[in-house]
């Protein structure tokens, strides 16, 4: 096993740091697990120390606060930053503070386990065997929930779409699919966060059922996600925010609401094509191996 290297973990977010600390302990090692910057100094001050993944931004000192203190007083720990920024000027400052690595949150199990071993042997430990079953992790409704605002929040961050990430996963806790809003960055009107990670799922589950899963939405899904959400047959959504709470974000579903509910329409619907048409549907009701919605 590993429990003779301790890692330290700072992260001010409860649920981060307890999940980064059960996939390492899985793999057996020592974990020392703090809520900030001036906690991780005080630290490595008073126990040994082999490896520090810390969030960059803590209060009162954050990621690169603690970097720089390690720099000036000559420590030599090793250093992984834990961030939702991507940006080239994270990547800059890291490089100037001897940051070995920039992991991007929401943190992946298997990345997170290569990095930190990675490192770990450039630092010349010899590690055990990995244990793969951390792999298939089963999150609680609250990490769960903590991932989709994660991936909002990152990105908002990177300037990618609105704050509105979501989750996709079985009733255990193993995670199927992941989506954020992209209607602007990819340029597709229905790129609502919960429609992506819907699609993701059932790509991976080869089906279109999916109602013996559980979504996780930052926010409330839009009209547009709660139409798919019947369709897939989802019996249970989790959302962070409502839409009274995000009202000056999603001014627009009021007005689907009411064109839905025939309250004031705005789109006006013809019939043209019919016997065309209903030939075709017919045909198709004919076929003896035609594939069902």
């Amino acid at each position: 096993m590993n429990n003779d290297i301790t890692i330290l973990i700072a992260e001010d977010n409860d649920i981060s740091r307890e999940l980064m600390a059960s996939i390492l302990k899985v793999q057996g090692y020592g974990v020392m697990a703090v809520s900030d910057g001036s906690e991780a100094i005080k630290a490595v001050n008073e126990h040994r120390i082999d490896l520090a993944l810390v969030d960059l931004n803590m209060e009162p000192k954050g990621g690169f606060e603690f970097a720089r203190y390690l720099l000036l007083n000559k420590i030599k720990v090793p250093v992984i930053v834990v961030t939702a920024d991507e940006s080239s000027d994270v990547l800059l400052q890291a490089s100037g503070l001897d940051i070995r690595r920039v992991l991007q949150k929401p943190v992946d199990p298997e990345r997170l386990i290569n990095i930190v071993s990675q490192t770990l042997k450039k630092q010349g430990h010899v590690l055990s065997a990995l244990v793969t079953e951390i792999y298939e992790t089963k999150y609680t409704p609250e990490q769960l929930m903590q991932r989709a605002v994660e991936l909002a929040e990152r990105n908002a961050h990177n300037k990618k779409g609105g704050p509105f990430g979501a989750v996709v996963a079985d009733k255990e806790g193993n995670i199927l699919g992941e989506g954020v809003n992209g209607i602007t960055s990819r340029v597709d009107p229905i790129a609502h966060a919960e429609i992506m990670a819907i699609r993701k799922a059932s790509e991976k589950l080869g089906r279109p059922d999916l109602s013996d899963c559980v979504l996780y939405c930052s926010s409330t899904p839009t009209m547009m996600g709660k139409a798919l959400i019947i369709s897939v047959g989802i019996k249970k959504v989790y959302y962070g925010l409502s839409h009274e709470e995000i009202n000056s974000i999603r001014r627009h579903e009021e007005r689907v609401h009411k064109e839905i509910s025939g309250k004031q329409q705005q789109t006006e619907y013809i019939q043209l094509g019919h016997d065309h048409a209903m030939k075709v549907f017919q045909r198709w009701e004919e076929m003896e191996d035609r594939l069902e919605d």
